[in-house]
């Protein structure tokens, strides 16, 4: 008899995900973003777009209202289509799909809330479930050849389609077969729940113990899937996997180049020569030039944001016309770059390596074997950088930054990452630098700090009066404790 449509899909989102400490202190594993899209509505979508259910349930727990603002965005994606959650139990997932017998009638499909799937045929699944009628479950299989992978998840040892045992966790897998956290069940899943007894290990009722039930005493099968699979067990796999994402797109990405400038005309023309083959456009944010600079700038082919007449006068860096310019910028990637030729495209490649793994890189010119002779970073001006730097790491430990320098303009940011914190971005003097290092970390994303060469020779903030010094200092610290205390 032909099976009938798998209606029901369920997405288990509750665990506490101890082992990505610190970041689901704040965030669950499931609103992981990758390719600024959440876990959870990657998941949803594969349940609805190719294993064709009408209603989802989302199991949450852990930082449950994150979870419902996040199913209540994604419900908006899905017209027709129902989404409803469901509070955990905390007896382990297999009791949370039990919890939902009332509400579940006929087959269903489950799928752990913290897997990513990368170009996977999950269809295939739904294929081979059709063609084994007698089949009361079904899992989801991917061949690895890291046995490390294996042991993080279940072993699945098979005759065929067919499933001969399965082991959590194991010490020594049998194969290279690594079990997935994609399900397909019967309704007689909840029978076997009920006569199988807690793990000795766990307390529990696990998952793979009542589908291993199920595969001895009636049918089981497994599908071996293609594509590439991703548990996002902690940090170290969740920067893991972003990491491979971005290298594998990383020629696709346009980078938008934005170089703040004021009577640079003799700089400027060098700077626009050395980038001009690394980036995919060049913005030049005039702030009130009254030499050649704007003239410059397009004659070699930048677009030019130039300032409000009436305001162009303003002493120092406009972090309004700056922002400004990374709001317009087109690229997938956003680099910030002086005009005054303080860095040059050396370092440019370590910048955008290193953005792979996070979502802002920023140089630090304080590493003094960088510091080119000539170069006008005077020691107290460096100190005090490292000073505000170490000040940050106290006031955010938990987010686990790394800063010696507050005030250094050479860095990358992604373009999605700087819409995340744009609304926050209010800063309108040079203190927007280490603004925007704050708002990465108070939204808990990635900023790494990398050695960067200096070489500014003329013109620099460490020879401002000591009086400005003294404001800058002021203005440093009236931002770090308004963020840190007294912005939620």
């Amino acid at each position: 008899m032909p099976r009938g449509k798998v209606r029901v899909g369920v997405i288990a989102a509750a665990g506490k995900g101890t082992r990505a400490y610190p970041r689901t202190n704040f965030i669950p594993k499931p609103l992981f973003v990758f390719e600024n899209r959440t876990l959870l509505e990657r998941n949803v979508e594969l349940m609805f777009k190719v294993l064709g259910v009408e209603r989802v349930y989302v199991i949450v727990g852990h930082l449950k209202d994150q979870v419902l603002a996040e199913v209540e965005r994604i419900r908006g994606r899905f017209p027709g289509k129902s989404i409803e959650t469901a509070d955990w139990t905390q007896r382990g997932l297999a009791a949370d799909v039990a919890n939902l017998r009332d509400r579940i009638d006929g087959d269903f499909a489950l799928m752990l809330g913290d897997e990513f799937y990368y170009e996977t045929n999950h269809a295939a699944m739904l294929k081979l479930w059709r063609a084994r009628p007698k089949a009361q479950a079904m899992i989801a299989a991917l061949p690895t050849a890291l046995v490390s992978e294996i042991r993080k998840n279940y072993s699945v040892q098979l005759a065929g389609t067919r499933i001969v045992e399965l082991v959590e966790k194991p010490e020594n897998p049998p194969n290279q077969l690594n079990g997935l956290g994609s399900y397909l069940f019967t309704s007689r899943y909840f029978e076997f729940f009920d006569s199988t007894p807690p793990s000795s290990k766990s307390g529990v009722i696990e998952l793979t113990q009542v589908i291993d039930r199920m595969a001895r005493e009636t049918e089981a099968h497994a599908c071996t899937l293609k594509g590439r699979y991703f548990n996002i067990n902690s940090l170290a796999d969740y920067y893991a996997t972003t990491y491979w994402i971005r290298t594998q797109k990383f020629s696709s990405y346009r980078v938008s180049l934005i170089v703040p400038a004021k009577n640079n005309a003799t700089t400027l023309p060098d700077v626009l020569s050395d980038f001009a083959n690394l980036a995919d456009e060049i913005l030049v944010v005039d702030m009130g030039s009254t030499d050649r600079t704007v003239e410059l700038a397009r004659k070699k082919g930048a677009r030019v944001i130039e300032a409000d007449p009436t305001t162009a006068a303003t002493s120092g860096p406009r972090a309004d016309m700056i922002y400004q310019a990374l709001r317009a910028a087109r690229g997938d990637i956003l680099a910030l770059a002086p005009a005054d030729g303080s860095f040059r495209t050396g370092d440019f490649a370590k910048l955008l390596e290193y953005l792979k793994d996070c979502d802002m890189v920023v140089g630090t010119r304080t590493t003094r074997q960088m510091i080119e002779q000539g170069a006008n970073l005077r020691p107290f001006y460096r100190w005090v950088n490292v000073f505000f730097g170490k000040l940050v790491e106290i006031f955010w430990w938990n987010q686990e930054p790394r800063f010696t320098d507050i005030g250094c303009a050479y860095r990358a940011i992604w373009k999605d990452s700087f819409a995340r914190i744009s609304g926050e971005l209010v800063a309108r003097d040079r203190t927007y630098l280490l603004e925007m290092m704050i708002e990465i970390m108070r939204y808990h994303m990635r900023c790494i700090e990398i050695p960067v060469s200096y070489y500014r020779a003329y013109g620099s903030s460490a020879q401002d009066s000591l009086a400005a010094q003294g404001r800058y200092m002021l203005s440093v610290l009236r931002l770090i404790f308004a963020r840190r205390f007294f912005k939620r």
